[in-house]
């Protein structure tokens, strides 16, 4: 039973009792059966009181704004309620979709969606971007807000819709960005004079307000020299970016690199075109505002890789973790000794082609990873953990955390990385797909995904680390 259908049965009950105190009080020659000597206006005031105090308890208890929620109880574990974030009843469109979720400095959770006006992917026409956002670790959520309207139309131009949210917030500051793909181009058929639009937003107040969507697409493809593009055109040699865009859910913020005002952000994008293939990884370090690749763009860091995302290990190194079907690609990225900007990535493994790597249906679904610290339960030990997202089923179902316990080694190869992983916790057992995660100023993670009635809901739920993990690492 929830706190809000006990205070409606409370609520009811005391309406119950004061209605019967004020039928005797009415019928008693204008003095309360209950005592002797009491006036009409007194037992008015305390019948009032008796009124607004159950109406004032269910306010309280209410967990969110406008969320729907759900206990979930999943592997014989109960865990804390479950909120749809934004709930669809339409089954013949999508209508949400896309989910990110940041902490700001001040420990609030701030979570950005797409809203599909044109009912599917963005380049399809109007996508906008909608955020909440929590005061107290996601116990209660503010209403929906729109911080990025798409204009809809039929040419392909910056602005036309917003989709795909990539989000940071500065852990120091009230600064954050937000990346989203624009225009009326999708990915799959852009060519080399019809490419999508890359959109950058700023806030300076951990989230609460954003600046109307920039155009930054030149930094990376668009002119000669762009990061993506070498040439004025297309000559079929040497680098020329035809569509790509930053994977959606987390931009990751070094724990280790700050330079000048800010610690680095590090992004993963998926690039297609002339000597372009895969997952490519940038990095900032002014907060978004410009961006360099990792390595140059003529290496193909991940070939196989679809939507890519990025973490940074223990010993400094970042591991870039790629969609693929049946599992994850990885590959890492070690820097030069001393450097922050050169440095070499090893070869690409795929997860499901190592004895003890991750393997998954044939769903080929975003998902997201985290690392973060823990304890060992069986001996109290500090440690790594690193967590991966993504169904498990043959479709795209059964949302579940991998996970592996890091060591002390100050170097990992690619293929290190990807032995050793073990199922943990399945989020659902429902139709569900992409999922994003971060830590909460509680300790616990922020879990935010995609999942049934229709396509798709938002849900978010705090999980332990000692549920993701199955009890191993608390």
């Amino acid at each position: 039973m929830t706190m809000n259908t006990q205070s409606v049965i409370l609520l009811c009950v005391v309406i119950a009792v004061a209605g019967y105190v004020l039928y005797r009080y009415l019928h008693s020659d204008n003095k309360c059966s209950c005592c002797d000597g009491c006036n009409k206006d007194c037992c008015a005031k305390l019948l009032l009181l008796f009124l607004l105090l159950p109406l004032s308890s269910l306010a309280s208890a209410s967990p969110n704004v406008d969320a729907t929620t759900e206990a979930t109880e999943l592997q014989g574990k109960k865990r804390a309620e479950k909120q749809f974030l934004a709930l669809s009843t339409d089954s013949t469109r999508d209508v949400y979709r896309i989910p990110a979720i940041a902490k700001n400095r001040k420990g609030e959770l701030v979570a950005i969606y797409d809203y599909r006006v044109c009912g599917t992917d963005i380049g399809f026409g109007e996508v906008d971007q909608v955020m909440r956002i929590s005061k107290n670790n996601g116990k209660r959520w503010s209403s929906e807000v729109k911080i990025a309207d798409g204009m809809g139309g039929n040419d392909n131009i910056f602005g036309v819709g917003f989709g795909d949210p990539a989000l940071c917030l500065d852990r120091e500051s009230g600064r954050g960005v937000l990346i989203t793909v624009s225009g009326k181009c999708i990915y799959g058929y852009a060519k080399a004079d019809y490419r999508p639009f890359i959109a950058r937003q700023i806030t300076t107040d951990g989230g609460h307000t954003w600046s109307t969507p920039e155009d930054i697409t030149l930094q990376f493809w668009g002119k000669e020299g762009a990061m993506f593009q070498k040439g004025k055109t297309d000559d079929g040699m040497g680098i020329f970016a035809w569509a790509g865009f930053f994977g959606s859910g987390k931009i990751l913020q070094s724990r280790l690199t700050k330079v000048g005002k800010f610690y680095r952000l590090y992004a993963a994008l998926l690039v297609r075109g002339t000597g372009l293939k895969g997952a490519y990884v940038v990095y900032s370090d002014d907060m978004g505002m410009t961006w360099q690749i990792l390595g140059d763009a003529s290496f193909q860091a991940a070939p196989d890789s679809d939507e890519p995302k990025v973490e940074e290990l223990p010993n400094g190194q970042i591991v870039l973790s790629g969609r693929k079907w049946y599992g994850r690609t990885f590959n890492i990225w070690t820097f030069a000794e001393g450097s922050v900007t050169s440095g070499s990535w090893d070869t690409p493994v795929n997860s499901h082609d190592v004895p003890t790597g991750i393997k998954v249906g044939a769903n080929s679904c975003n998902g997201e990873i985290l690392i973060v610290k823990g304890r060992l339960a069986s001996n109290g030990k500090r440690c790594y953990v690193a967590l991966q997202s993504l169904p498990k089923a043959d479709t795209r179902a059964d949302v579940s955390i991998y996970y592996k316990v890091l060591d002390e080694r100050p170097h990992y190869s690619t293929l290190a990385f990807a032995e050793g992983w073990k199922l943990g916790l399945q989020v659902t057992d429902k139709r569900s797909a992409y999922s994003t995660m971060c830590l909460q100023k509680d300790g616990r993670i922020a879990f935010f995904y995609e999942e049934e009635p229709y396509i798709f809901n938002m849900v978010y739920v705090p999980l332990t680390l000692s549920q993701a993990t199955n009890g191993e690492v608390k």
